[in-house]
């Protein structure tokens, strides 16, 4: 008998190595798995928290636009940057396309061309650096933001006798600013003009207006040429002004002209300033008693505000319409050392500055307004007195500038937090792997200086134009606090949160800072610096960049269009539409008979229309005081127009029973596009390579829009 086993032998359960091996190759798949959700998932957040911060920033802008009625724009342009003899000039490009944000180039099949030091070569010269001339700054031109004159004070830091009068500032400065040698800047870059003057009908065959007549400043009179005298400019149409002294005049008026290559008449519409000295007149310009005559058919041999020399011949000129033209009498701009003489129509420019050039190249948009101006007031055709209003043409120096305006808070009410999250700072590198220059803007630094760069946020107080000093870093951790005295305010740049501090340490007189104010001097734009007690709840506006290139710029639709008779060779021009089937001057009609045609710029835009006729089989039927979005692009005589279709809405073709088809054209919408751009791209030494990734890069533009509408359309 074989001895019971009291001890069998155990099967021990184990785990071999391949199952092991298994098991960490599942592992490391399903780690990786999740570890590749993470990058898409970070970017998905990011730019979910990009878009939340783009809604609050275009909401932000459109807001404080929008808060302000009586001080919109009547226009802001697209603008094309040219290289002339004379520098770099800014000229207003109404057949823009809102979506173009590429610089320009040479034209096809030359290819783009940009250099190591970023800047945009045409015609094999330089026409700025690609920041300053591409996306949002090829919409710079702000036309006629009117301003109600404020109370004159005195302004700190100006010398005695100059320091008295209505601060205004601009919206959306800083601005472009180029200086003479007479202390003032070149003509029509920053403009300011007053109310339109009443427009009356003129007949020297009645002797209407007489030269030694009776005369009021507030109107002028438009003499045809079928009723001009033979004294003065007979012939041609003019424009009487009184009284009879040096003036400045904004003049806006459209025109028939003879092209003198095709031999047909085209529609012009131009803006122009006249700048009349009695003691050495222009060859467009007579005294006739009490009046000074302007010729029309003269003046646009004129350069227009715009900065474009004249294009047209005065022998070509065939007509004006009585109702474009308009008048008004433009502020006399004076050099710093010159006092106000008492005419309200005078005004200097604060803060302009050199960046490095040989000429003052921009301003912080802080004007000065004669005292007089104040109590000016303006009548109106219907009889009223109104005040005296200052409206400015400007070119904004750059959109990718943010603007934040607040009220400094008390020194217990915590810090201010800034719409952007991220300030570019000036130690990093931009878009295109360059050292970031800064803002652009020679403001006083409390930093120790930096070839070539500038400050990278500034502190404007509005109350009085000057800067709070400040964006020096005071550590309370570190040896020395305050490393900084005089600086009152410091920005943690990563998170966008703006910390006031007490300048001088003594809680007693309040939130103390140090303000430098602006001179006048270009060579020494900014005073010594001057405790100022107490800032809280002043109203300032922070000026700062964020990572990524944000820009926040408004479009708007012109406040009133001109009805155009016909197309010129380069489409339309600024506040112009066309009526689809208006004859040109041989009979032939222009564009489609149910098409409002309008510049390229207003492509998106909202206008509202007082009448529209279209013809049905029971008669004429109109559309009355309706509200049409401006949606179609169509190339009309070889120029590209933006248009809206009355058959959208069950209308046909356009009816003339009345004599006229569409009349009252009022822009209605003002919208605000943020734009900006994670991406980056490198410069190299080949110029054609460098535009083909600038071009590249901008592909990578997001963009958020905000619109706003009010009924009765964009008036003053």
């Amino acid at each position: 008998m074989r001895p019971r086993n009291l001890h069998p032998r155990r099967k021990n359960a184990g785990t071999t190595l391949i199952e092991i091996l298994v098991v960490i190759v599942v592992f490391l798949v399903g780690i990786l798995a999740i570890v590749q959700v993470f990058p898409p998932g970070l970017s998905l957040l990011r730019t979910t928290r990009n878009n939340t911060v783009a809604a609050q920033l275009a909401s932000a802008e459109l807001q404080r636009i929008v808060g302000q009625p009586g001080e919109l724009a009547e226009m802001i342009l697209p603008v094309s940057y040219v290289n002339q003899a004379g520098g770099i000039r800014i000229l207003v490009n109404p057949n823009r396309r809102p979506g173009d944000l590429l610089p320009d180039k040479d034209p096809n099949p030359a290819p783009g061309r940009l250099d190591s030091q970023g800047n945009v070569i045409v015609g094999g010269s330089s026409i700025g650096n690609w920041m300053k001339v591409s996306g949002a700054n090829l919409f710079s031109r702000v036309i006629g933001e009117s301003k109600p004159v404020p109370s004159p004070r005195r302004i700190p830091g100006l010398p005695v006798g100059s320091d008295y009068g209505g601060l205004l500032q601009l919206s959306f400065a800083p601005t472009y600013y180029f200086q003479t040698a007479a202390g003032i800047g070149e003509p029509g870059v920053v403009l300011m003009y007053g109310n339109d003057l009443v427009r009356r009908w003129g007949d020297r065959n009645e002797n209407r207006p007489s030269p030694s007549g009776r005369w009021r400043d507030y109107e002028f009179y438009f003499v045809e040429a079928a009723n001009t005298d033979t004294t003065y400019f007979s012939g041609e149409d003019q424009v009487w002004v009184a009284p009879a002294r040096n003036s400045d005049f904004r003049i806006a008026f459209s025109f028939a002209y003879l092209e003198p290559n095709s031999g047909n008449i085209q529609q012009y519409d131009v803006i122009i300033q006249a700048r009349i000295n009695v003691a050495a007149l222009p060859p467009y310009a007579q005294v006739a008693g009490n009046y000074l005559v302007i010729s029309l058919q003269q003046l646009v041999a004129e350069p227009d505000v715009f900065g474009n020399a004249s294009q047209f011949v005065a022998a070509n000129y065939r007509g004006a319409e009585f109702g474009s033209v308009r008048v008004s009498r433009v502020f006399r701009e004076l050099p710093l050392a010159t006092p106000f003489s008492g005419d309200p129509y005078e005004y200097k420019v604060l803060g302009a500055a050199n960046t490095g050039g040989a000429g003052v190249d921009y301003c912080m948009g802080t004007l000065l307004v004669s005292p007089s101006a104040f109590e000016a007031t303006f009548r109106t055709e219907r009889g009223q007195r109104v005040p005296l209003k200052a409206n400015v043409d400007y070119t904004v120096l750059d959109w990718r500038i943010v603007r934040d305006e607040f009220r400094v808070p008390r020194s217990n009410e915590g810090n201010v937090k800034l719409t952007l999250n991220s300030i570019k700072p000036r130690s990093g590198l931009g878009k295109d792997g360059r050292p970031n220059p800064g803002l652009g803007i020679s403001s006083p630094s409390l930093l120790p200086p930096e070839p070539n760069k500038t400050e990278d946020m500034v502190i404007v107080d509005l109350e009085s134009g000057g800067l709070i000093l400040g964006n020096a870093e005071n550590d309370p951790n570190a040896p020395g606090y305050p490393q900084y005295p005089t600086s009152a305010w410091q920005t943690d740049k990563s998170n966008g949160v703006l910390q006031f501090r007490d300048a001088d340490g003594n809680p007693a007189n309040g939130l103390s800072a140090n303000l430098v104010y602006p001179t006048g001097d270009p060579n020494n734009p900014w005073s010594a610096p001057v405790l100022v007690p107490d800032i809280a709840g002043r109203n300032v506006r922070a000026l700062y960049m964020g990572i990524g290139e944000w820009s926040a710029q408004p479009f708007k639709a012109a406040r009133n269009y001109r009805i155009s008779a016909a197309l010129r060779a380069n489409g339309l021009g600024p506040g112009e539409c066309l009526v689809g089937g208006t004859p040109d001057s041989s009979g032939v009609p222009q564009g489609n008979p149910s098409r409002i045609y309008f510049p390229l710029n207003d492509l998106g835009q909202r206008v509202l229309i007082g009448e529209i006729w279209y013809t049905t089989a029971t008669g004429p039927r109109s559309f009355d005081e309706q509200e049409w979005p401006v949606t179609g692009i169509e190339n009309v005589r070889g120029a590209d127009l933006a248009y809206l279709d009355i058959t959208s809405r069950g209308g046909t073709v356009f009816d003339y029973a009345n004599n006229y088809a569409v009349r009252r054209v009022r822009g209605a919408s003002v919208k605000v596009r943020v734009l900006w751009n994670p991406s980056t791209f490198l410069l190299g030494t080949d110029e054609v390579a460098n535009y083909n990734a600038l071009e590249e890069w901008m592909r990578n533009w997001r963009r958020t829009e905000i619109e706003g509408f009010r009924p009765g359309g964009l008036q003053r």
